[in-house]
């Protein structure tokens, strides 16, 4: 009697087994959703254009004297236009569905020399002493690697969380010597952008839709395999995309909290005082999704 129940359990087993697989190849053999339609016109364009029309070593901007940065700024006028004009249009990354593609990678970093660019403008505005200037650029060059990364992958990203920290860094430096009205208009930029800053859950479905189309079955099997590499690769790209969007918004802090001390008199006592005059709320922290903290 023991035998034929053994035999039975075996074979529903097996055929449980190979109802699983079937169920899992089908569901890997989904085609991914088509990705939205790009805006007309679209300001990632514009972007890329920008950074290809920007001549000489963008990099250098910090090691440039203020004469080297005004013709440095004359050269590339039409570039900066350009790329405020994409900053104030609609921005989506448009895809190309092939394992490889070295133009996908020159537009990356095309908008990396631009937010270079953008940078010097920031500085050479410092060294005339035209602050308000200064932070306007520095906000664009923030602004930049948010838009820049919309509807994009990991790699976008990336090149967003790296043109962020030069925006957010230069930022730092120049917020104490803002005046009242100059920390309340970059408080309210800034968190305008943050606003508008792609989730990561977002960001991983757009990856993860992207590998299905040009990678296919094989593909998806391939990253079964893997799991456990790629949850790493895609664990320290998170905690690098928290630690940028920390620094962000603890600048964001700092510029609505010296505006409420230049116009008061007094440091807030707590970040509840900000709120609604010089911050729409109190800004989450990343890391642990309640609110940020704050010692006067």
């Amino acid at each position: 009697m023991a035998r034929p129940i053994a035999r039975l359990l075996t074979g529903f087993f097996a055929v449980a087994a190979l109802l699983l697989v079937a169920a899992l190849i089908l569901t890997l053999s989904q085609p991914a959703p088509a990705p939205p339609p790009l805006p007309m016109p679209n300001g990632y364009d514009d972007f890329v254009k920008a950074g290809g029309m920007v001549t000489d070593n963008a990099s250098d901007y910090g090691t440039m004297s203020e004469e080297e940065l005004r013709a440095f700024m004359k050269k590339n006028a039409e570039a900066l236009k350009l790329a405020r004009t994409g900053l104030s249009r609609e921005c989506r990354v448009p895809l190309d569905f092939s394992p490889t593609n070295t133009a996908f990678l020159g537009n990356l970093a095309a908008i990396k020399r631009l937010a270079q660019a953008m940078t010097a403008e920031g500085r050479l505005a410092e060294m005339e002493n035209r602050p308000a200037d200064a932070a306007a650029a520095y906000l664009a060059v923030m602004r930049l690697g948010v838009a820049s990364s919309h509807g994009g992958l990991i790699i976008n990203s990336l090149v967003s969380i790296a043109i962020d920290t030069i925006g957010a860094a230069r930022m730092e430096k120049l917020a104490p010597t803002l005046d009242a009205k100059q920390c309340r208009e970059a408080a309210a930029a800034l968190e305008s952008c943050e606003a508008q800053r792609e989730p990561r859950d977002t960001i991983m479905r757009q990856e993860r839709a992207w590998a299905r189309r040009v990678y296919g079955l094989k593909g998806q099997i391939a990253r079964l395999i893997r799991y456990k590499s790629l949850k790493q690769s895609e664990g320290k790209w998170v905690a690098k995309a928290k630690a940028q969007q920390t620094r962000t918004r603890l600048l964001l802090i700092q510029l609505a909290a010296r505006a409420y001390e230049l116009e008061k008199g007094q440091r807030p006592k707590s970040l509840a005082d900000l709120v609604p005059v010089y911050l729409k709320t109190i800004p989450q922290n990343p890391l642990t999704g309640t609110n940020m903290a704050y010692y006067p």
